[in-house]
């Protein structure tokens, strides 16, 4: 009778990122640990070793995995905003693992693929290399910005700590005076949730994609 294989090679990788992935999405990055995932699978910690020796190795597989739903083929000859508009749908989709890209970008082939279309379609619209270079970072950590720091949805993963914080914000600015805060006062509901989130975030992309607009020649940064 031939001996079966061990646990570690007859798990799949893809569904242990799959699994993996629905820990972030539900319960936040703290949440995601090897015994976490290997609970999902009747299975040690050490079995998930044969794919990800530490949690570090599995946040890269998750960030990767993440990335890989960015469609890369959306810019074509429309240029940067339809790339733009899938990655920020990825990050809307995947919110816990948005904070860590950037520093595990680079570590990933879907990264790299999709940072060489981004500066490359900035290069078409004329920037320089440096600027295109810049410009992808500063786009990256803008489209990061709009999903962890939506209005009302603060970045604590404790749902009733996250509840205290915002009621007390609330109740900050409902006590402003009127008549010494006119405009913060007419404002405040916006300040603590988004009555519109296509809205929200057509607004702040479109804000990103004129902010990207190569200046004229006589305004170029040297």
């Amino acid at each position: 009778m031939t001996p079966r294989p061990p646990a570690s090679e007859r798990l799949d990788r893809d569904e242990l990122l799959t699994v993996a992935l629905a820990i972030a999405d539900t319960d936040g990055l703290d949440a995601v640990t090897l015994r976490r995932v290997a609970t999902g699978f009747n299975v040690t910690p050490m079995a998930l070793y044969w794919h990800f020796k530490d949690k570090d190795a599995l946040l890269d597989a998750l960030v990767e995995r993440m990335l890989g739903e960015v469609d890369l083929s959306a810019g074509g000859a429309t240029g940067l905003r339809p790339v733009m508009t899938t990655f920020l749908g990825v990050l809307r989709a995947h919110p816990a693992l948005a904070e860590i890209t950037p520093l595990r970008m680079m570590r990933t082939d879907a990264g790299i693929d999709l940072s060489e279309l981004v500066i490359g379609l900035l290069r078409a619209e004329g920037h320089t290399p440096v600027a295109a270079a810049q410009l992808s970072i500063f786009l990256l950590d803008a489209l990061i910005g709009l999903v962890i720091n939506q209005p009302g949805e603060l970045a604590v993963p404790d749902p009733a700590r996250r509840a205290t914080m915002l009621d007390a914000k609330r109740a900050r600015l409902k006590s402003l005076s009127p008549q010494a805060y006119p405009n913060l006062t007419e404002a405040a509901d916006f300040f603590l949730g988004v009555p519109d989130e296509a809205e929200y975030y057509e607004r702040g992309l479109t804000m990103l994609m004129q902010g990207v607009q190569p200046a004229a020649p006589n305004q170029r940064v040297r």
